[in-house]
């Protein structure tokens, strides 16, 4: 049987007190492939995980593996350095060379010796990803999308065995994240490359992701399916006595009925807000 795409359990510390922040993380993605996403509110440590993952931050203690091989582990001393780990990168903010063409940029992540802008492996990522028309083009000239392809091209240059994703989506219009949400799923499959996700978006860690791993401030508190765990695709069903009949409200085709002794069913972990906590139901349909 094939290790697991990816093990991880370990703190990270990062400042000085009292200023100081600690994560304490626990993932794992099984073989040989797939999306690992890590949910959560801005601030909960996602980020500082993937720095850890990368090699960037030197966790405190625990372990890191990938496809079964350590590349941390505070016990046995190991501690693969980050440009030895082959892990792709790809940040919130893209990190583009302005002075570099979109061809340059995707092989600035290779060594030294095989940053060829115009090689054979270049060419066929441009084109993989749907950039290989602009491969002349600036930074300065791109789209919010373009940008991320080259990022994404950038980090998969290296023939990562993980692939790892800070909100790379943030910058891109909603049309542009559907596109390259295609583009990264497809991409991750054909080439059968694990990758962690990061996104505070529920319904954008629902079509993306194949696991995913709730943080709370600096801790991940549960791990599922992001249908399960974000009660995605479960109906919420609202009962009661009409007070009266519909109103109109303002908006063509737009009316509110007032309700007694008002039921609310759907799952657990959208209701369970607290006693006299105001809840809001916001239904939402798909053109």
């Amino acid at each position: 049987m094939a290790p697991p795409a990816l093990e991880a359990s370990f703190t990270v510390n990062v400042g000085v007190a009292p200023a100081s922040f600690s994560v304490e993380v626990a993932l794992s993605l099984g073989a040989p492939a797939g999306v690992l996403v890590l949910f959560g509110p801005s601030g909960a440590g996602k980020s500082l995980t993937l720095q850890a993952l990368a090699g960037l931050l030197r966790p405190s203690q625990g372990f890191v593996r990938v496809g079964g091989e350590p590349l941390f582990d505070q016990e046995k001393r190991v501690d693969v350095p980050a440009e030895e780990r082959r892990i792709g990168y790809v940040p919130q903010h893209q990190a583009l060379f302005p002075f570099l063409d979109v061809a340059g940029n995707a092989a600035f992540g290779l060594p030294r010796r095989e940053r060829d802008p115009k090689s054979a492996r270049i060419k066929a990522l441009l084109a993989e990803l749907g950039i290989a028309h602009l491969a002349k083009a600036r930074p300065g000239d791109l789209s919010g999308g373009e940008r991320q392809r080259v990022a994404l091209a950038r980090a998969l240059a290296v023939e990562p065995r993980l692939l790892l994703l800070d909100e790379p989506f943030a910058a891109v219009d909603q049309d542009g994240r559907a596109s390259l949400r295609d583009v990264l799923r497809a991409t991750l499959q054909r080439r059968q490359v694990p990758a962690v996700f990061v996104t505070h978006d529920a319904d954008e860690a629902v079509e993306i992701g194949d696991t995913l791993v709730r943080f709370e401030r600096g801790r991940t508190t549960a791990s599922g399916t992001p249908r399960a765990l974000l009660g995605r695709g479960e109906p919420v069903v609202v009962t009661g006595h009409a007070v009266g009949p519909a109103s109109a409200t303002a908006g063509e085709g737009r009316g509110e009925m007032g309700l007694r002794d008002v039921k609310v069913e759907g799952p657990l972990d959208v209701l369970t807000q607290g006693e006299n906590a105001e809840v809001r139901l916001v239904l939402r349909t798909r053109g």
